[in-house]
C-alpha cells in the first residue's frame, strides 16, 4: 500500500518565497511516518516549498490541518478527489471542527492517531472506509521518523525538533491546545526521548512541549539526563519555573539556553479575562524574569493584544516592559479567536466576530483582525502590532540586546542564532503583513 503525506502552507504573497522562519521540521509528519506498518510505501509534498503532484499513484492521503491552513487543505483534498484519491483529514482543526472537515475528505481522525492509523488501513485495503476514527489525546509513538523528509533533501531550518509532551493543566481560554487536551499534560519515556534526541541530524534541539514543567518529577528526570548529552536546546515554559531555582540551574546545566514564555499580556484585567490570571499570583513578574536570565537563559516573549483593556498605551507599556528586560526576542500578535475555544463562542455570542469562520474567508491575510475589539478598532489594532514590533526589532534595539546577549551565554551558537534571528524578524514583520491565508498555490514553489 501507498501513503501520500501532505503538509498543507498557510500562504505566501505572490512571487515571494515562503517565510524563511515559518519552515520548521514538520515533526507531526516524521510522527506519522512511524506509525506506519514497514512494507507501506510512502512520499511527502511539503506544500510551503514544493509544487504537489495531484496525479500520484497512491492509495491514500493524508492530510494534516492546522486553522490557518484549512481553507489550503479542502482546496487540495478536492484536487485529489477530483482524480479518485481517497483523502484523510486528522490534526488540531479536524479535532476542533469535525463537521466541517468531513464536508472536504472521505474521512476524519479525531484526536491522536493511536492504533487508528493501522486500522484505517486495514479498512482502505478492505474497502470498508469509515467516516471517522475517534481516538483520545495520548502519545502514541516511541520515536519519530524522519526519514521520510530526509530522503527528499527538504531545506528546513537547522534545528531538530523532538516533542517531550503534549497539553497543559492550565485552561488559557484563547488557547485551542487547552481545548484540545481539556487542561491535561502527558509526556512521554524520558528514555525514548534521549534515544530521539541521539538520532537527530541537527545539534540545536527545540523540544516542542506546551509546558514542560506541566510535571515537575518528569522535567527534573529530562533535565537530568539531558545534560549527559552535552547539547544546546531551547523550549516552552510558563514563567512559573522560575520560582523552582534548583530546577532552573538544573535546566541551564542540561545545556537549555533560551525558552519560550507567553507572557501574553502585562494587564491584570485582560489576564484574569483570559483566564491566565494565575500568572499574576506568582509574586514580583519582574523578580522571576530575572532568575531565569540569572541563570543564563534567554526569553522568547510572546505578548496577545486584542483583550478587552487593550489600548495604544498597552503596547506603550509592553514595548517598555520588554526592553527593560532585553529579551531575546519577542512576538506581538494580535489575538486570535480559534474556532470551539471559549473565546471564539464568547466573540460569537457577543456578536463580535466579523467573520464566523475567518479561516474560509476569501481574502483573509494574515494579520487580518477577526473580531470587534473593545478599545481600537480591529485595523487600529493591527496596526499597533506592527508599528510596535517593528520598534523592537529596530537595529539600535537588536545591537544593545546583542551585548546583553553575549553576557548572557558566551556560547558561539547561541549568540549568532541571536543575531540570525533578530535580523530575520527585523526584515520579516513587514513580509507577514498582508500574506493570503489558503490562497491557492499551484505556481512553481520557490
Amino acid at each position: 500500500m501507498k501513503i501520500t503525506f501532505v503538509l498543507p502552507a498557510i500562504g505566501k504573497k505572490p512571487g515571494r518565497k515562503y517565510l524563511r522562519s515559518w519552515l520548521m521540521e514538520p515533526l507531526t509528519i516524521a510522527v506519522l511516518n512511524s506509525l506506519l506498518p514497514e512494507d507501506c510505501e510512502r512520499e511527502f509534498f511539503d506544500d510551503r516549498i514544493e509544487s504537489i503532484n495531484y496525479d500520484t499513484e497512491t492509495d491514500v492521503v493524508l492530510l494534516t490541518v492546522e486553522t490557518y491552513t484549512a481553507k489550503r487543505a479542502y482546496y487540495i483534498s478536492e484536487q485529489f478527489r477530483k482524480r479518485g484519491k481517497k483523502v484523510v483529514m486528522g490534526g488540531y482543526h479536524v479535532t476542533l471542527l469535525p463537521e466541517e472537515a468531513l464536508e472536504h475528505c472521505d474521512a476524519i481522525m479525531v484526536n491522536n492517531c493511536g492504533d487508528n492509523l493501522k486500522l484505517l488501513l486495514q479498512d482502505i485495503a478492505n474497502n470498508t472506509l469509515k467516516e471517522r476514527y475517534v481516538g483520545k489525546p495520548c502519545i502514541d509513538y516511541k520515536m519519530a521518523d524522519r526519514s521520510i523528509y530526509r530522503k527528499q533533501e527538504k531545506k528546513y531550518l537547522p534545528v531538530s525538533l523532538v516533542e517531550t509532551g503534549r497539553g497543559c493543566y492550565h485552561n488559557c481560554e484563547f488557547c485551542s491546545i487547552a481545548k484540545y487536551y481539556d487542561s491535561h499534560y502527558i509526556h512521554r519515556e524520558v528514555s525514548d526521548i534521549i534515544a530521539e534526541m541521539k538520532s537527530c541530524k541537527h545539534k540545536l534541539y527545540f523540544l516542542v512541549d506546551d509546558s514542560i514543567f506541566s510535571n515537575k518529577d518528569f522535567a527534573r528526570e529530562l533535565f537530568a539526563e539531558i545534560k549527559k548529552l552535552k547539547i544546546t536546546w531551547t523550549t516552552q515554559i510558563t514563567l512559573d519555573i522560575a520560582k523552582d531555582e534548583e530546577t532552573l540551574r538544573l535546566m541551564k546545566e542540561s545545556g537549555c539556553e533560551m525558552v519560550l514564555i507567553g507572557f501574553e499580556s502585562i494587564n491584570s484585567g485582560n489576564l484574569k479575562q483570559m483566564n491566565k490570571e494565575w500568572t499574576a499570583r506568582l509574586g514580583e513578574r519582574d523578580e522571576l524574569i530575572e532568575k531565569i536570565h540569572k541563570v543564563g537563559i534567554s526569553i522568547y516573549a510572546s505578548f496577545v493584544f486584542g483583550f478587552d483593556e487593550d489600548t495604544e498605551e498597552s503596547f506603550i507599556k509592553t514595548l517598555a516592559f520588554a526592553r527593560k528586560h532585553e529579551f531575546f526576542v519577542i512576538a506581538f500578535n494580535h489575538l486570535l479567536a480559534f474556532p470551539n475555544t471559549p473565546t471564539y463562542k464568547e466573540f460569537q455570542d457577543q456578536g463580535r466576530l466579523i467573520c464566523d469562520k475567518w479561516w474560509l474567508q476569501d481574502g483573509y491575510t494574515f494579520g487580518t483582525i477577526s473580531f470587534v475589539p473593545k478599545q481600537v478598532t480591529a485595523e487600529e489594532l493591527r496596526a499597533l502590532c506592527r508599528k510596535y514590533k517593528k520598534k523592537f526589532f529596530r537595529f539600535g534595539s537588536i545591537f544593545k540586546r546583542g551585548f546583553t546577549c553575549f553576557k548572557r551565554t558566551k556560547k558561539p551558537y547561541i549568540n549568532f542564532a541571536y543575531w540570525y534571528i533578530n535580523i530575520l524578524f527585523h526584515f520579516e514583520v513587514d513580509k507577514r503583513i498582508g500574506i493570503p491565508v489558503g490562497e491557492n498555490l499551484e505556481e512553481t514553489k520557490k
